[in-house]
Formats: C-alpha cells, sequence, structure tokens
C-alpha cells in the first residue's frame, strides 16, 4: 500500500493497494490515522461525538492486480495540521469464508 503521489490534502488522500501475490485480498473502508511526534506514531483521536461506524464492504484485490482507494476523513478527523501521518487500514489474505489472516497495513504522508 502506497500513498498516490499529489493526492494528499489536508481532509484526504488516495492510496494505490498492490497485490504482488498469487493470493485473493479483500479491504474494507475502516481506517486509523497516526501521527508522529518526537519519533514515535501516535493514534489520532477522532472529533465526533459518540458512535461511528465504517460500511461493512470488501473490495476484492486479486492476485497480482492493483486498486486505488479514496479516502476523506474530514468527518472523522476534521482537517489535519502540518506534520507527518500514516494511515493504518486492514486487509484479509482470503482462502474461504471464515479461513484467513488479518494485516494491518501502512503508507506514510506529509501534510505542508
Amino acid at each position: 500500500m502506497i500513498v498516490k503521489e499529489g493526492t494528499v490534502s489536508s481532509t484526504g488522500l488516495t492510496v494505490i493497494f498492490e497485490n504482488n501475490s498469487d493470493k485473493q485480498c479483500i479491504y474494507g473502508e475502516y481506517f486509523l490515522l497516526e501521527k508522529k511526534m518526537e519519533g514515535r506514531w501516535y493514534q489520532l483521536p477522532v472529533t465526533l461525538d459518540g458512535n461511528y461506524g465504517f460500511n461493512d464492504i470488501g473490495y476484492d484485490l486479486n492476485p497480482s492486480d492493483a486498486r486505488e482507494w479514496a479516502v476523506d476523513w474530514k468527518w472523522l478527523y476534521g482537517s489535519l495540521d502540518t506534520g507527518d501521518y500514516r494511515i493504518v487500514k486492514d486487509i484479509l489474505d482470503f482462502r474461504e469464508a471464515g479461513d484467513y489472516d488479518k494485516y494491518y497495513l501502512t503508507a506514510e504522508f506529509t501534510i505542508n
């Protein structure tokens, strides 16, 4: 997973998923943001009061495939200040219903 060049703003970006394996993968809408402070990563607090959720959908990422996924986080985190950040997303190495491994991917970006 990498950030697509030229897509970073204070309220969103686009990432590119590349499946360089022979495995079927699935990713969804869930994500979180972290900020680098004094050399360490810290999860950003959400700006919403109360409960929130993500659409429960799975996007296929076939073997040797690449896909783009655009995210707008203004509703959840507001507009980010300058600094170094990363987006964290989960992806499933899917074999069959109930048989999968979950991995967390990160992609770093900077808000100027």
